[in-house]
């Protein structure tokens, strides 16, 4: 009986440490991330972008408790980003938008797969584990809350999936050969906040 017992204790320690060494380096997601969203070449040569859509309130606590309210966000390669609430080019602001959360930041960057660590500073392999069905890699930051900031990664497809807890990413489209998001939700108690993207472009388009 001890025997047993032993030998399968060993057992589970063994393939504890397979799993574990199964898991990839910061490295290898991040590089499998970058070259499924176009590359890193794809990723360089953009150096401004030009993006359109919707931000989606739908709230128990407001009134209404449904809104859509149109934005519309320029940002360069030095991280800068000019954004505005409005359906008019001409009304975004001249310079930097310094009150954007962090998170819109990092995704409005045109290089953002390259300037993860960046915006999630101190990254490591925390858990492989299956949320919403698929099996993702989970990255923690060193000084940042993970329940709001660790990234999960889809083993299978390389994309960003899901930031923190709540906000989730989806419907990644390509647009001049690097993918982006087109929906990023927040969940807020009592409902969510999604941006849904309509246009992601090198040049503004006026509608």
């Amino acid at each position: 009986m001890i025997r047993c017992a032993t030998l399968f204790i060993t057992a589970l320690l063994l393939n504890g440490n397979v799993i574990a060494e199964k898991l990839p380096s910061v490295d290898d997601v991040l590089g499998r991330f970058i070259e499924a969203v176009g590359g890193v070449d794809g990723l360089q040569a953009i150096d401004e972008r030009y993006y359109r859509g919707t931000i989606i309130q739908d709230l128990s606590w407001d009134d209404p408790q449904h809104t859509e309210t149109p934005f519309m966000a320029v940002a360069d390669a030095t991280g800068k980003v000019r954004y505005a609430e409005t359906s008019d080019w001409s009304e975004l602001p001249g310079t930097d938008t310094t009150g954007l959360r962090n998170k819109l930041r990092w995704i409005f960057h045109p290089r953002f797969a390259l300037v993860v660590e960046d915006f999630f500073p101190g990254l490591k392999v925390d858990r492989r584990e299956v949320r919403d069905g698929r099996n993702v890699i989970v990255l923690v930051p060193a000084d940042l809350k993970p329940e709001y900031y660790s990234l999960y990664f889809d083993e299978e497809t390389g994309l960003l999936s899901h930031v923190g807890y709540h906000n989730e990413l989806g419907d990644w489209r390509e647009w001049d050969g690097v993918l982006h998001p087109h929906r990023w939700v927040f969940g807020r108690k009592g409902g969510h906040t999604t941006y849904v993207w309509q246009e992601v472009l090198n040049t503004p388009v006026q509608r």
